[in-house]
Order: C-alpha cells, then sequence, then structure tokens
C-alpha cells in the first residue's frame, strides 16, 4: 500500500514538471531563427529593429528567470543584445541572440552593492527575432534576391562563402589587434588626477557609473584597452576609468600626497554614538534647507587639557571620512556634514561637502576651509583663523528637522 502511494506521489509530482521543463526548453530554443536573407541584408534588418542598442527595462519581472532572486532589491534593470549571424546554406542565415541583463543590487543593510548579471528568460530574444521576421516579410523585395537559376544560386552561394571568409579574416585580425592592445597588468597602481572621477561598468563613456573616484583613492590596475584602464574594485568587482584621467605610480611628494596627508585616523578624544541624515533647519544659508549627515560624539574616559582643539581634529576627522563615504556612493544625497559635541561645554561643527571636497583637493587652505564652516560657538574650537566679517547666525543643537513620517 505504501509503495502505490508513493509511486503516485511521484507521478503527481512529475506530471506538475513537465509543463516548467517544456517551458524553459522552449525559451532555450527560440533564441535563434533561420531566415531567408544574406547576412549583410540581415545586419541591416537587426540594426533598424535595435538589435545593437542597448536601453533600459521598465522592470525585471517578466523578462528574467526569478528563481532564487529577490526582486525588491534590483533596480535600474538594462539589456544589451548578443547578436550571431551564422551561414546556413541555400541563401539562409542562422540568427542566434543572447539578451545579457543586468541591474544594480543592495541588500537590506547595504552590505553587498553592485551590478549583478540576471539570466533572461528568453522573451527579449523572443521579442527582437518576432520583429525581425515582421521587418524581412516586409521588405522582402529589397531584402531577399528571388532564386534565379541554379547556376545563379551557385554563384550566390560562392559568394557568401567568400564574404563569410572576408568576415572570418578581419574578426582574427581584430582579436589578433585586441589581444596586442588589452594587456593584463599586475602590480601596479593609479589615482585619479582630480575629484570625482567617474569609475564606469564597462570601457564606454554611456556606461553606468559605478563610483566617482577621489584624488586619495588608489587602484590597482588589471587590464590596458586602448584609451581604457580596468581596476580592481571592492571584492571581486572592477570597473573602467579613462587612461587620460589617472596618475600611474604617483610620488608620494606629488600633489596626490595633499589629499592623502588628510585621511587620519579618528581621534581617541571622542566616541561616536549616533548617526542620521535630516534636513538641516539652521540659519546658517550654506546648509540651510539641505539633507546633512548629523554626527554626535561624546568624549572618552580621559580628556586632553585643550579640549577646543581635539574637537576641531575630531571634525576634521569626521569631515574627511565621512565626505569619502558620501562620494563614493552611487545614491548619496548628502551636501553637508554636521558634528554635534555632547560634552558638558557642547559645541557644533558643520561644513558643505562642496567646501570639504575643496580643502581635501588643495584649492582651499586649511585657514580659507575653517572660516566657511559654521562653528558653533567659536571659543570651543581652539586656533580659529580670524575671520573677516561676523558670521551669520548659526545653528544651534538643535538645527534640523525629522523627515515626515
Amino acid at each position: 500500500m505504501r509503495s502505490t502511494l508513493r509511486l503516485s506521489t511521484a507521478l503527481a509530482l512529475l506530471v506538475f514538471a513537465l509543463p516548467s521543463l517544456k517551458a524553459a526548453d522552449t525559451a532555450s530554443a527560440a533564441n535563434e531563427r533561420e531566415y531567408p536573407a544574406s547576412i549583410p541584408d540581415l545586419k541591416a534588418a537587426l540594426q533598424k529593429a535595435g538589435a545593437y542598442n542597448g536601453a533600459r527595462l521598465p522592470t525585471l519581472e517578466g523578462f528574467i528567470q526569478t528563481e532564487r532572486v529577490q526582486l525588491d532589491h534590483y533596480q535600474q534593470p538594462y539589456y544589451e543584445f548578443k547578436v550571431e549571424l551564422v551561414p546556413a546554406g541555400g541563401g539562409k542565415t542562422l540568427v542566434r541572440v543572447k539578451a545579457n541583463v543586468s541591474a544594480w543590487y543592495s541588500d537590506p543593510d547595504g552590505k553587498h552593492q553592485g551590478y549583478r548579471v540576471l539570466r533572461s528568460n528568453g522573451r527579449l530574444e523572443d521579442d527582437l527575432l518576432d520583429r525581425l521576421g515582421n521587418y524581412l516579410a516586409q521588405n522582402k523585395p529589397t531584402l531577399v534576391a528571388p532564386p534565379g537559376s541554379p547556376e545563379e544560386q551557385i554563384a550566390a552561394a560562392r559568394a557568401q562563402r567568400l564574404e563569410g571568409e572576408r568576415n572570418l579574416a578581419d574578426l582574427e585580425h581584430k582579436l589578433e589587434a585586441l589581444n596586442t592592445a588589452t594587456q593584463p597588468t599586475t602590480g601596479k597602481f593609479i589615482a585619479v588626477a582630480k575629484p570625482n572621477i567617474p569609475v564606469f561598468d564597462h570601457p564606454a563613456a554611456s556606461a553606468a557609473v559605478l563610483l566617482k573616484a577621489q584624488p586619495e583613492d588608489e587602484f590597482e590596475i588589471l587590464e590596458n584597452r586602448g584609451t581604457w584602464i580596468r581596476v580592481k574594485l571592492d571584492g571581486a568587482q572592477s570597473g573602467w576609468v579613462k587612461s587620460s584621467q589617472i596618475q600611474l605610480n604617483v610620488p608620494a611628494s606629488s600633489d596626490f600626497s595633499v589629499a592623502q596627508d588628510k585621511m587620519v585616523a579618528l581621534p581617541a578624544d571622542f566616541t561616536i554614538v549616533r548617526e542620521s541624515t535630516y534636513t538641516f533647519s539652521g540659519d546658517w544659508i550654506r546648509l540651510k534647507g539641505k539633507p546633512s549627515l548629523f554626527v554626535w560624539a561624546q568624549p572618552a574616559l580621559h580628556i586632553p587639557n585643550n579640549t577646543g582643539e581635539s574637537k576641531l581634529r575630531f571634525a576634521q576627522a569626521i569631515f574627511t571620512e565621512r565626505y569619502r563615504e558620501a562620494t563614493h556612493s552611487s545614491d548619496n544625497s548628502v551636501q553637508g556634514i554636521v558634528v554635534i559635541f555632547l560634552d558638558h561645554r557642547g559645541g557644533v561643527a558643520a561644513a558643505s561637502l562642496d567646501d570639504i571636497g575643496s580643502w581635501l583637493d588643495g584649492t582651499l587652505t586649511r585657514s580659507a576651509f575653517l572660516r566657511k564652516c559654521s562653528l558653533d560657538p567659536p571659543a570651543e574650537f581652539a586656533q580659529l583663523p580670524k575671520r573677516t566679517s561676523q558670521p551669520t547666525k548659526t545653528h544651534s543643537r538643535a538645527s534640523f528637522k525629522r523627515p515626515s513620517e
């Protein structure tokens, strides 16, 4: 009795699985079709059908295989086609199409981020092949030559074979040139020459920007390809940067060291107890009404004698570190940083992201940068440069408003 029950259960599961297996096979087989047209004619038709231009997808749902894929963790889906044309004889050509789908992934904790490649379910390929077939049917007189006599068909087949051989030789030549130009490189490091240089996900100015590099960043070179350099990013990721925008093997005495010198560890005099992003609602004009990162810091057990100097040193370190984090984020909206000290004497230091960047790249001196900051009250921050005029009304510790729930 038990054996019969197990057999029935297995048959039922097999029946339910067959439709999905059949659908998967159909999607796979639909990625290639044969058309009665030459390779040049098909290239022209594919060009008109938009096969060589990538585009954004409105959503991933319905276009990819969603098994073990959490769609709500992906944004900005994009696709592009890989098309292969193979002579099939008899005046026909086999068209193979594969859709490469990618999207920006971010888990709820923000620990794992980056572009990921997803598997197409065949819908994009089917749609392109359908449009190609419709176009060929509507333009048959201009795209497909009449069969003609057997002698004409033989001559056409020979011409097509010669064209295929020429295309093959041309591709081999391009591959050899590419292998010569593409030189894997290891052990060399570069830095960008200016702030906010884009690092792309593939070597094209129209590609998605993975991050914006700063002069203090250092990247290992993975590959040279013409005017582009592939560099190593966090984890297994890599990106592309224009070779005209980098400095190779930057010496310690160069301008690059200006930004490097400002990258110091956080002083141990204060400890961060909280960080949140709010709209700045104080009267300081440089940040008024703008989203800002608020950092609360409490003193350590042993406070140095010169507390004001320690506060200034800690604020500068926070400005530097949080600026790097903000400018390296693809979805950053913060325009300023505010440090609030929770000791018995208090004190608030604030700076705009633009001013911090100008200070880090050497455009502003330290004195000029501090004059642009809001330091309240000024007496709490030692060794302040003299201001040429009285500052506008500064913010208080409560100079922000929480976003509406």
